[in-house]
């Protein structure tokens, strides 16, 4: 697969439940952490860092080139870090930053200690969403840093692009505040493997929807609410005031979820976000469940620990048809979960 991670910032409590999802962060907390912002279309939410400390990162498994996307709106210019691509070993490979200037500028290692590659010749205005891509690739000759706003090419540098002596991959990357308020929206992050989105995507939206009624199976008990759909439809995720349980392998719910909002472009993937915990000892797995067209396909297992944790199952096709969704083939499916082990 080459989408790996979407996110909107809608479904979930933010900063409380950060650590829900990311691998790694900081929030200085108060007045000067994380917070939210009115995102890049009514009714949606951004994610607004107010400090340069404060960072948001995702691990996945080594790749040699990353595609990073997201909405990014800035109240001031200064010279700080904005991204950061770190290997397994904890060197950290490239990183770009916005300069005061409002140019964007690219480094092998770190903004402070590392080497200048490329600075863009046009500036990022502020008070203004804007769309950045970045797809990077780690070599130490024919490595490339490209970045693009609002789908134009900005920076296109080819050369040493690695700052490991021996890896050239990175498997963790960050997202970092400024010094002044900064705020991001519909976050996607691709690899360059197979044959589905492995370029830049464009500048994409990110789309929530929530149960609104019973899908096909309702198996595990409920709590809280009357019914299961009813315990998984909260606007952030509520823990344990309101959800479905089961110790019985096997077990599954599925659920109709709202339409999405009229769409004229290209889908690229659908991301079911399961938050999920374990009450016991022992092993236990969960996976994802998708209905359509009356077939059952279930995601990879994945193993739930202790503190509820959102697993997430990308799925870039309709798995009936093995062809791009489409607007009508989202809003008719069922989405849910099963007790695998």
């Amino acid at each position: 697969m080459a989408l790996r991670f979407i996110d909107g910032f809608d479904h979930y409590s933010i900063p409380s439940q950060i650590p829900l999802k990311y691998a790694s962060y900081n929030d200085s907390g108060g007045s000067s952490g994380i917070t939210t912002m009115t995102g890049r279309r009514s009714g949606s939410t951004a994610l607004l860092f107010r400090t340069s400390s404060d960072f948001i990162g995702l691990t996945f498994d080594p790749q040699s080139t990353w595609i990073v996307g997201f909405g990014l709106y800035m109240l001031s210019t200064e010279t700080t870090e904005l991204l950061r691509f770190t290997d397994e070993a904890g060197t950290i490979q490239g990183a770009l930053s916005i300069g005061n200037d409002g140019t964007i500028r690219v480094y092998r290692n770190s903004v402070t200690s590392g080497t200048l590659l490329a600075t863009s010749t046009n500036a990022l205005p502020i008070l203004t969403w804007n769309y950045i891509e970045v797809k990077y690739t780690i070599a130490d000759s024919g490595g490339n840093w490209e970045v693009r706003v609002n789908e134009s090419t900005w920076i296109n540098f080819t050369g040493d692009t690695k700052q490991s002596t021996t890896l050239s991959t990175a498997v963790r990357i960050q997202i970092w505040g400024r010094g002044s308020d900064n705020a991001i929206d519909d976050l996607y992050v691709c690899d360059s493997t197979g044959s589905n989105n492995n370029t830049f995507l464009g500048d994409v939206r990110v789309d929530t929807v929530r149960p609104i009624s019973a899908g096909n199976y309702s198996e595990f008990s409920k709590q809280g609410s009357a019914s299961n759909w009813d315990n998984l439809d909260d606007t952030t995720i509520d823990s344990d005031s309101t959800y479905n349980y089961s110790n019985t392998v096997g077990q599954r719910d599925t659920l109709d979820c709202g339409n999405l909002p009229a769409i004229t472009g290209s889908i690229f993937g659908v991301q079911v976000n399961m938050a999920a915990r374990k009450d016991d000892a022992g092993g236990r797995t969960l996976r994802s469940l998708t209905r359509v067209s009356s077939t059952d396909y279930e995601g990879a297992s994945q193993n739930v620990g202790t503190d509820y944790r959102v697993y997430r199952q990308v799925m870039e096709q309709n798995p009936n048809t093995t062809a791009a969704w489409t607007e009508s083939e989202i809003n008719g499916a069922e989405f849910g979960y099963k007790v695998q082990a």
